[in-house]
């Protein structure tokens, strides 16, 4: 007797009865390779014992057997004592299978060939991965091309089309350049592993569609083509999640195998085909970090960081992650233009340095993905809300703000410590009586009743905002320089409890609107140097707990109030200084900042107001004037 090889279809069994099929059971499992079943005759084993059937994987492997003699290890009791091999399954392979009663060798490269072994002979079986037998890269193109435009593609793709199912012919081949890199990268330099030199995409509405696609490419022997491997990870993951049905289909008139990849519409990621917002985003990362070889621990960790970020990004676009876990990263989302992505700092660097190093891209890649992508769908949100969360805890650092809201946030966290610690700032602001102030001093011993004091609080608020001039042209012209308000009060008038009322004023003008300025209150005695006064605010920020390497990033994207209080405790200090230019402004380099400032002192000289030097600089000045006696009365009567 010959090999024989058992046919697909079963037989129709005729009978004047329904019969019910009794179901047949099996232990193991097949996998690729070489498949033998036989039986257990291990007396202790469960499977021996109910007599069933055992499949044993051997793999990709050269093998001599004899049915009835050789013996191999049960994976049930885990003894060698599977005999009686009975059938042989050779699982997306190219093989070669021959017996001693046949010595012609049966050659094939279906993806599932099952083959009945008979009792007593011996045999010889050879099984291989799926490999292209091209001569170069160039033949391997060549050939691709030819098959991806032959009459049996062609055939099967109108079969498919007939089911109203989509598929997509890429327009050309790959690039040349990418695939040597893949080449290079993923197979050691072995150009005959690759498949997807030219790869068709079928698309399908729903699952139904999918399974009818699957089922017409698995007949593709009436096209003159021949399945060779059937891989489904459609309810298996890949190794990067992707949700598809993968067939490699030989195509023997070119002697090449092309590649069919079916998936359903929405989890395709086929830019023109896709629901996906920012589809490329998914296979972009994945090019960023596919030949990245890690040179020390740090590359390690965010190479590992990076796979698993990937991982996560198509477990939302393939559903590996369910609707409820898509949602709830969806609700967490802000745009970048609402909390203000910040570069990361070490991105310094020139364009030179940063494409010769892997972190560096990475970053950058990272940075301009977070800024561009402004997405309106919930799996598009939860997508842009993994991408931060990498891009906060290991490209910016858990320590350093990865956006403006972050920064806002420390600050915030910041102010709440310093009020804690200033019982009696904290406990004056539950008190807080509107200042009054004039742009001109009160003179002791007058009375103040019947001058036109103003709101101080209410006429910085306007001077910051720029509506303190009456006249359109006037406010456009102040709005185009750099403003400071200089506010003249005597000592216990009330300047720095101000100072604290308009921050907390400031503070929820932002809240309520990010694209507001950031108040920052500076205690001149807590904070000058006369050494380091050039980096006032520097030192200021960083007391705040803002690491000195975020700064630039946060000069570049946030707009300031700068209340900056005490100017009088420290002007002999100050005076002190060799420094020529005695202006505060240019001093302290508050013209790197885009800052308006307020100052508070017991006295206004040219040091504060510049002497109208700078005209880029519009300053204002008002005087705290003291209580009238109906504004005490009205206190009393308050509290």
């Amino acid at each position: 007797m010959g090999i024989k090889k058992v046919a697909n279809n079963n037989d129709r069994v005729e009978s004047d009865k329904l019969k019910k099929e009794e179901e047949k059971a099996e232990i193991g499992e097949t996998k690729p390779g070489i498949n033998l079943q036989g039986y257990c005759t291990n007396v202790d084993c469960l499977a021996s014992k109910a007599k069933l059937p055992v499949w044993v994987n051997i793999g990709f492997s050269d093998i001599s057997f004899n049915s009835e003699k050789t013996s191999y290890n049960c994976p049930d009791c885990g003894q060698c004592t599977v005999t009686s091999i009975m059938k042989a399954m050779i699982f997306n392979s190219e093989h070669v299978i021959s017996s001693n009663d046949n010595l012609i060798p049966v050659k094939d490269n279906h993806y599932q060939c099952l083959y009945t072994i008979k009792l007593g002979s011996s045999y010889e079986m050879k099984a291989r991965k799926i490999r292209q037998h091209a001569t170069s890269l160039e033949d391997l193109i060549t050939r691709s091309e030819n098959a991806m435009i032959s009459n049996e593609i062609i055939n099967l793709v109108s079969e498919l089309q007939k089911y109203l199912i989509t598929v997509v012919k890429p327009p050309k081949v790959k690039d040349k350049v990418r695939l040597l890199e893949k080449i290079q990268h993923d197979y050691n330099g072995d150009y005959n592993q690759v498949f997807d030199v030219g790869r068709f995409t079928i698309l399908c509405d729903n699952a139904t569609k999918l399974q009818t696609a699957v089922a017409v490419m698995k007949k593709a022997e009436k096209f003159n083509l021949i399945v060779s491997e059937d891989k489904d990870f459609f309810e298996r993951q890949s190794k990067t999640h992707h949700r598809f049905h993968n067939i490699k289909l030989f195509v023997p008139k070119h002697d090449v195998y092309v590649e069919m990849q079916a998936t359903l519409k929405k989890f395709a990621t086929l830019e023109g085909y896709t629901e996906i917002e920012n589809p490329k985003l998914s296979h972009l990362f994945y090019e960023h970090i596919r030949a990245w070889k890690p040179k020390n621990a740090e590359e390690e960790d965010l190479k590992q960081a990076s796979d698993e970020t990937l991982t996560k990004i198509n477990d939302i676009i393939c559903e590996w992650t369910d609707d409820k876990g898509i949602q709830k990263l969806a609700n967490r989302y802000k745009s970048h233009l609402d909390i203000g992505i910040l570069k990361p700092p070490q991105l310094s660097k020139n364009e030179l340095e940063i494409n010769n190093n892997v972190l560096l891209k990475m970053a950058q890649f990272v940075y301009e993905q977070l800024c561009k992508f402004t997405p309106e769908k919930i799996k598009g949100k939860a997508i842009h809300m993994i991408l931060y969360e990498y891009y906060k805890r290991y490209i910016i650092g858990d320590k350093n703000p990865a956006s403006c809201a972050d920064f806002a946030l420390l600050l915030q966290e910041s102010r709440k410590q310093e009020m804690e610690e200033d019982v009696a700032i904290s406990q004056a602001l539950e008190t807080y009586i509107p200042l009054q102030a004039n742009k001109y001093p009160h003179v002791d011993g007058e009375e103040n009743e019947k001058n036109d004091t103003f709101d101080c609080h209410q006429h910085a608020i306007e001077f910051l905002e720029g509506k303190e001039a009456s006249e359109e042209k006037k406010i456009e012209q102040q709005e185009q320089k750099r403003k400071v308000m200089i506010i003249q009060g005597k000592s216990g008038s009330g300047k720095s409890i101000f100072c604290r009322h308009l921050e907390e004023t400031l503070w929820n003008n932002y809240i309520n609107d990010s694209k507001q300025p950031i108040p920052v209150y500076i205690s001149f005695p807590k904070i000058y140097h006369l050494k380091n006064e050039k980096d006032i605010i520097l030192q200021a920020l960083q007391g705040k707990h803002i690491s000195k390497e975020s700064m630039d990033a946060i000069r570049e994207k946030v707009s300031f109030v700068f209340i900056m209080d005490g100017f009088d405790e420290i002007f002999d200090k100050y005076s002190q200084s060799d420094n020529n230019n005695k202006y505060f402004y240019e001093r302290f380099h508050l013209n790197k900042w885009n800052a308006k400032v307020v100052v508070t002192c017991r006295n206004i000289n040219t040091t504060l107001i510049g002497g109208n030097q700078n005209q880029n600089i519009a300053t204002s000045m008002m005087y705290l004037w003291p209580f009238t006696k109906q504004q005490i009365h009205n206190f009393i009567e308050k509290f």
